[in-house]
């Protein structure tokens, strides 16, 4: 976990990678440099160092909307609480995402219990959640699962989805620093992020 400060915006950034400088994480440190360039604050997450037990499904958060299991994910949760905004980053296993991030995802639950059945809205503000997705074929539906997945998260977070930057074809470590058009999507879409 590492904290990089500006002024203004608080980002998380989550990212999914259990490759370290894979090439959703160099994705990320574009987004990251752009959100200080205009000034925020970003939190990065990295899933692969954090401890993350799998929901056991024993049902334990549904009394007060918290989780049972003692672990890391305590921490992601308290980091959501204050963040303005979410970034993840993602690489396409299987045309989903890696089974550490998933875990995380998985671990929500109890933010879902407290907001539909405890009727307790457990974050006041409104942000966006932006997706970041690197899938090494070309096919039409890779990001399919993984963008269903985000929209539900957003829906559960109270995050307004923005539009993903998705990145077919890119396999081998490091690739995607050859990719200019790619670099342009996070110029685009991260000035949009520091808009709001």
């Amino acid at each position: 976990m590492r904290l990089l400060k500006g002024c203004g915006m608080r980002v998380l950034a989550i990212e999914g990678s259990p490759r370290e400088r894979g090439n959703s994480s160099i994705l990320l440190d574009w987004v990251i440099e752009r959100i200080l360039d205009a000034g925020g604050e970003v939190t990065r997450c990295c899933v692969r160092d954090l401890s993350i037990e799998p929901c056991r499904g024993c049902g334990g958060c549904r009394e007060r909307g918290e989780c049972i299991i003692k672990d890391d994910m305590a921490w992601v949760i308290e980091a959501l609480k204050t963040s303005d905004h979410l970034v993840v980053s993602t690489p396409v296993y299987f045309y989903h995402v890696p089974a550490q991030l998933k875990a995380l995802i998985d671990r929500l639950q109890p933010l879902w219990v407290k907001r539909s059945l405890l009727g307790s809205p457990w974050r006041r503000s409104r942000g966006y959640l932006l997706l970041l997705a690197v899938g090494a074929t070309k096919g039409d539906r890779l990001f399919e699962g993984i963008i269903l997945t985000m929209n539900c998260i957003a829906s559960v977070l109270g995050f307004t989805m923005m539009d993903p930057i998705l990145v077919r074809g890119v396999d081998a470590q490091g690739a995607i620093g050859k990719l200019a058009y790619v670099r342009q999507m996070v110029q685009k879409n991260v000035s949009c992020l520091a808009d709001v």
